[in-house]
């Protein structure tokens, strides 16, 4: 069951200076949480920011009207938050505790930028985060120059069904993978299934031609 607490000495994180903690100790929301526990609601725009102290938490997407769990997870000292928190918009997932004694901590936005204002160290602790975002998305850039989207897809589908054809990933997963949006995948995934070289049986499994979808491969880069 969620419930709120006080910060333990173990929380802090040996990244963040004293000065950092002090504060995040003062001004934010202790949470511990059990597997499946809720932790985010979608639809949130204060408590933006979440750092994970102990645990492990998951990301659940909208499809089809439901909320559907994804394989994606942060453990501890990883950070969450979302593109559009800076124009105060409503994220659009729901963070859910993976396992027992999960423990979070949440921060609001202006609590988050008085921070940044005061402490070198957090802000360079937040940045550090962004940059690996930003080498992912940059990564993305680099292969959209050398392959299109759909191709790069099927190697990608390929890679993951090496040892069986069944691929049991959301298109969220796979988005969040490639770094590109779900709705790219998707029209993707359709071009992929008129073609015959993959088939979507359930929302979450996908199963992969993969004789067809080596030579399709093939067939492109030749």
């Amino acid at each position: 069951m969620l419930r709120t607490v006080s910060a333990d000495p173990s929380d802090k994180l040996t990244r963040l200076s004293d000065t950092s903690w002090a504060l995040i100790e003062a001004q934010g929301e202790f949470l511990e949480a059990s597997a499946g526990d809720l932790i985010l609601e979608a639809q949130q725009t204060n408590n933006h920011l979440l750092i994970v102290l102990a645990g492990k938490v998951t990301l659940l997407y909208p499809s089809d009207g439901d909320f559907t769990p994804t394989a994606i997870y942060r453990d501890r000292g990883k950070v969450l938050h979302h593109a559009g928190m800076h124009l105060k918009s409503a994220n659009p997932f729901q963070i859910a505790a993976l396992e027992d004694a999960t423990r979070v901590v949440l921060l609001e936005r202006d609590f988050v930028y008085q921070l940044i204002g005061q402490d070198v160290a957090f802000a360079e602790f937040l940045f550090r985060d962004l940059s690996n975002r930003f080498l992912t998305a940059l990564d993305f850039l680099r292969e959209e120059r050398e392959d299109p989207l759909i191709l790069r897809l099927g190697k990608r589908l390929l890679s993951i069904a090496k040892n069986e054809s069944n691929v049991e990933l959301t298109q969220s997963e796979i988005a969040e993978i490639m770094a590109v949006t779900r709705i790219s995948v998707s029209k993707s995934l359709k071009t992929l299934e008129e073609l015959g070289l993959v088939k979507r049986s359930q929302r979450a499994l996908i199963t992969v031609n993969t004789e067809a979808m080596q030579q399709w491969v093939a067939e492109q880069e030749s």
